[in-house]
């Protein structure tokens, strides 16, 4: 067997230590993880639907009701009527609320660039296709108002 308790362990720890320079930005504007979430796929798909938005988190509206409403009540996130039906909201950032994400999703860019740098291409390599392993799922089920977030070529990595 290639891998052992000692992976799970140490992908929650990896985990921890990725998570908390975003969660320190997001603390200091009262907000918290999943705050993040939202800001980060709206920020990278503007026009996303609450539905889509929800599918694309994998969590149901309801749950996102209270992280959404405190994003448009800080300004964050605006929610204009949509151009493909008059009952849905086009959700997008605001200039406000793309700043916040790129403050909080910035340390987490700097901490992986470090990390592959460290490692050098190949480990980085390896670690997205065991990224793209463990997302699969979630990834063929997106719908393309998110899919393009993960894509190949829709990043740099070099």
């Amino acid at each position: 067997m290639l891998t052992d308790e000692r992976d799970v362990a140490l992908f929650f720890l990896g985990w921890r230590s990725f998570i908390d320079d975003a969660d320190t930005v997001l603390a200091e504007h009262g907000l918290g993880r999943m705050h993040h979430r939202v800001l980060y796929v709206v920020a990278r798909s503007p026009g996303i639907s609450v539905g889509e938005l929800a599918g694309a988190l994998g969590i149901s509206r309801q749950a996102l009701h209270r992280p959404l409403s405190d994003l448009r009540r800080r300004d964050l996130i605006t929610g204009d009527v949509s151009a493909r039906s008059g009952r849905e909201r086009a959700l997008s950032a605001t200039t406000a609320g793309q700043a916040l994400e790129r403050a909080a999703t910035g340390p987490q860019l700097a901490h992986l660039s470090a990390v592959f740098d460290a490692a050098g291409p190949a480990a980085a390599e390896g670690w997205r296709r065991v990224m793209r392993g463990l997302a699969h799922d979630a990834v063929t089920q997106a719908s393309p108002a998110t899919r393009h977030l993960v894509d190949e070529g829709s990043a740099d990595h070099a």
